[in-house]
């Protein structure tokens, strides 16, 4: 078994290009970490702002450390919610990816139906029936009306697609974005052109 000498405990993600760092806790810390990081190869992890470091950084620039080895759920509770509010910290690494900044753990002492484990192991295998076109093109749309709400994006988007004549790295080095992120934004949104 992989896991057979798991432990439970607090467990750090740190990126070591940026410094920037992710707090967790788990009963089993080595399978929630390896969950992670499948999860993250896989383009799949829940929280955004991991995933989208994961994407830009790439897998070598993320490594994992088990902080504090403790068996209690409720110690293990004061201890995480103890850094994502600054009240402990690690040495040069900010807690900067984690969303919530309480420590919450909404399946402890639950346990999933046979029904919900099924639709899991079908997720987990590619096989998701409710992902149709349409629920693609609902979730679309509704991430580029949250993006085009924000005028800085608005803003940066119509540089990239206004200033054809520029070279994707200087649009890039202006903006303080990399390359392949402006690319993929002008080829996205070139039809913008002159709208903005």
């Amino acid at each position: 078994m992989p896991y057979a000498e798991d432990f439970g405990g607090i467990y750090l993600i740190r990126n070591s290009t940026t410094g920037n760092g992710y707090v967790g806790q788990s009963a089993r810390m080595r399978k929630r970490i390896a969950d992670h990081f499948n999860l993250l190869r896989r383009g799949t992890h829940p929280n955004p702002h991991l995933q989208h470091a994961f994407n830009k950084y790439g897998e070598d620039a993320f490594s994992y450390d088990f902080e504090v080895v403790c068996e209690s759920p409720t110690e293990r509770d004061l201890l995480e919610e103890a850094y994502l509010t600054g009240q402990v910290v690690f040495d040069a690494t900010p807690i900067y990816y984690n969303i919530s900044k309480t420590a919450q753990v909404p399946m402890r002492g639950r346990s999933h139906t046979e029904e919900t484990k099924e639709k899991i192991r079908r997720t987990k295998r590619g096989n998701v029936e409710h992902v149709t076109e349409k629920y693609r093109k609902r979730l679309r749309a509704a991430q580029q009306k949250r993006f085009f709400s924000d005028p800085k994006f608005v803003a940066k988007i119509k540089f990239i697609v206004d200033n054809e004549d520029m070279s994707y790295a200087e649009r890039g080095r202006i903006l303080g974005i990399d390359t392949s992120s402006v690319r993929k934004h002008a080829l996205r949104y070139s039809h913008l052109r002159g709208t903005l």
